[in-house]
This record gives C-alpha cells, sequence and structure tokens, in this order.
C-alpha cells in the first residue's frame, strides 16, 4: 500500500470522526477505517457516550457484512485505548484478539493512562504500527478532550462581536447586531463544533437568541444552551426556553426558590442552584454532566467574569466597521482592574465580511 493510499483512508476515518461531533460526551472524536485485499470492509466513528468505540464500530461492521478482519489493516484517528476503567473493555484486546495485522493511527491519545501504552501493547503482540501525519482540523475539535485530560475542565473559547471602539450593544442598532450578515453567519458556523453555547440572562433579555446552529450542516447535533441567571429572570416566553431540539441548562443561586424553580422545570427546562455563580463553577459543573466543548458568546460581565478567573483557552473578536460611542455598552465595562493575557499569542487575523477577526490562543 502506497503513501497516497494511506493518506486517502486516513482522511476517510478523519471524516468519519466528524460525525460523532457533540455526540461523544467527555470522550474524544475518533473515526476508523478497515482495509483488506484493498477494499474497505468496515468503517466506524464513536458516536455515543459509554458506546462502542471507532474500533469497535468498524470491526463490528465488517462481521455484520461477513467479514473477517483477521490479517486485515486498521486506519485510526487516535491511538486505540488500553485501560480497564471504562464502560467498555481495552479496544486493544479486541485488535489483538480478532486478528488484525496492523495499525495505523493519526494521533497519540494524551489520557495518561493510555498515551503510548495502547501502541506497546499492540506492538508486543506482533502488530504492526505506524503514525501517519497529517494536516487536519480534527485535533482542533478534539482540544475540549485534551482540555478535560490537561485542565480538568471543558475546553472555552470566549467569541464576541465588538466595534471598533470596543462596543458591543447599542440600542441605536435596530437589530441588535454590530456585524454584518457574513459575519454573523460566520460566527454561527461555529457553533456546529461546541456542544454547549454559554450567555448571561442579560443578553437573553435584551437579544432574545435562540442560540442555535442555523448553516447548511443538517447532522449537526443542536449544541446545549447554557444560562447564568443568579436570579432567574429570564422570561418563559424567551426563544431559547422554546427549543425543541435542545432544552437549555440555567444556573442560578441558592436564595431561588423551589417554586419558581419548578415552574422552569415544569417546561422541562433544567435549572442547577449553585453557592456562587462563577466560571469555576459552572464549569465544574459542566465538565460532570460531559460537556467538552463550551462557547461563551457573553454579554459583557460574562465575557469579563471568564477573563477575571482565567478560565479561556481561546478568544475570537470580531471588530466591525462602526464607532458607537457614548451611547453604547463597552466590552470591558465591567473588568475592575488592568488584565494582561500572558502564556497566549495573536494566532490569526482575517477580515470576515466588514469586519476583522481576531484570533487569541
Amino acid at each position: 500500500m502506497d503513501l497516497n493510499q494511506k493518506m486517502k483512508y486516513m482522511k476517510m476515518a478523519i471524516n468519519l470522526a466528524k460525525k460523532g461531533i457533540n455526540k461523544t460526551g467527555s470522550n474524544p472524536i475518533v473515526g476508523a477505517i478497515i482495509v483488506k485485499n484493498k477494499k474497505i470492509i468496515g468503517k466506524g466513528f464513536h458516536s455515543d457516550f459509554g458506546g462502542d468505540h471507532a474500533e469497535i464500530v468498524a470491526i463490528k461492521d465488517a462481521e455484520s457484512r461477513k467479514k473477517s478482519v483477521k490479517g486485515s489493516t486498521l486506519f485510526v484517528t487516535l491511538e486505540p485505548c488500553c485501560h480497564t476503567n471504562k464502560k467498555t473493555p481495552p479496544c486493544v484486546n479486541t485488535i489483538i484478539s480478532k486478528g488484525i495485522e496492523q495499525v495505523y493511527f493519526l494521533e497519540y491519545d494524551i489520557n495518561p493512562n493510555v498515551n503510548g501504552n495502547g501502541i506497546k501493547k499492540l506492538k508486543s503482540n506482533k502488530i504492526k504500527v505506524s503514525q501517519i501525519t497529517l494536516k487536519n482540523k480534527l485535533k482542533e475539535i478534539n482540544r475540549g478532550f485534551e482540555s478535560i485530560k490537561i485542565n480538568n475542565r471543558p475546553f472555552v473559547t470566549l467569541k464576541i462581536c465588538s466595534s471598533l471602539d470596543s462596543k458591543i450593544y447599542s440600542d441605536q442598532i435596530s437589530n441588535n447586531s454590530i456585524g454584518d450578515k457574513v459575519q454573523r453567519e460566520h460566527a454561527n458556523n461555529l457553533r456546529q463544533n461546541y456542544d454547549a453555547i454559554l450567555v448571561g440572562v442579560n443578553t437573553i433579555i435584551k437579544d432574545n437568541p435562540k442560540l442555535n446552529y442555523r448553516g447548511k450542516n443538517n447532522k449537526v447535533k443542536q449544541p446545549t444552551p447554557i444560562i447564568m441567571d443568579s436570579n432567574l429572570r429570564i422570561p418563559l416566553e424567551s426563544k431559547v426556553l422554546k427549543n425543541k431540539l435542545q432544552k437549555p441548562i440555567i444556573f442560578c443561586k441558592f436564595s431561588v426558590s423551589d417554586r419558581k424553580i419548578k415552574t422552569y422545570e415544569s417546561n422541562k427546562i433544567i435549572v442547577i442552584k449553585l453557592k456562587k455563580i462563577s466560571p469555576k463553577n459552572i464549569l465544574k459543573q459542566l465538565l460532570g454532566l460531559n460537556f467538552q466543548r463550551v462557547l461563551v458568546e457573553g454579554g459583557g460581565t460574562v465575557f469579563s467574569s471568564f477573563l477575571k478567573e482565567n478560565v479561556w483557552d481561546e478568544m475570537l473578536i470580531y471588530y466591525s466597521k462602526i464607532f458607537i460611542g457614548k451611547s453604547g455598552i463597552g466590552l470591558s465595562d465591567k473588568m475592575e482592574q488592568l488584565n494582561k493575557i500572558k502564556g497566549k499569542e495573536i494566532d490569526k487575523i482575517e477580515k470576515i465580511g466588514n469586519s476583522i477577526l481576531v484570533r487569541i490562543n
């Protein structure tokens, strides 16, 4: 098998893996292809937290078509797991027992229980193993899984649209949008790679957004809206509460009465009480609920709180060609002191419609 063929099969595994976006809980997004006699006999991706991993799905797919995987080659986007503290058995054991002859993988699993150990076990059982280096966006999508293992919290992206004088809201703008149509479509398209979108209650009251993905990819699982609402002020008629595909989660203070909470819960809305409504406390809860990628869309108070607690990984700011002046609300109006961003760089600057997107990570 030449290099071009190997690359072709791995690209197919990458595309399969993307079907698992927002469906794997805290697990990584993985795809797998099984090839035998120059033909694909099985394929699969990880699609359900607690369910079969991509390799097992691909093996079962082959066997369901009466194909033996003995002597075959496996292409998988992540090093096969080898630890036993999961609901599912180690993938390496199945790969070995089924007689798969060769494994090509894309990335090492940074989980300390795996991280090279899966490869070692395969090699010790005389299975040929090779890594394929291929530039792709799967590593970027799996940043949530990496953040859980490294930082013990979901991956956090701060995203906001601002005027050139750093204003994020003005009642003088009729549609409450500082950016243009191209910018809004670009920003909305980001949502398909996140399993949660977080905003403050003031954003809901002022803009009444749906907080859903509205792009062309109809196979995307809608992200869950997360709302910081200390006193549970969100109107029950808000568009985000009417979302039938993905009901929101609201975080409020302990002081909110149970009677008031039951009004929301009767509408199948999850309300979680916390002693303190803060980014760190909310991210801890979201980790326990198996969310791995959170897109924070503001407003200014929420944006500033994540900056203050330094619990973010990436920042996306759209600067639109408009000056708002004194009538607007500033991006950093709620910042109490100087905040120097350390350990991160301006990674990318690009033109999006009539806006300039600055990415820091």
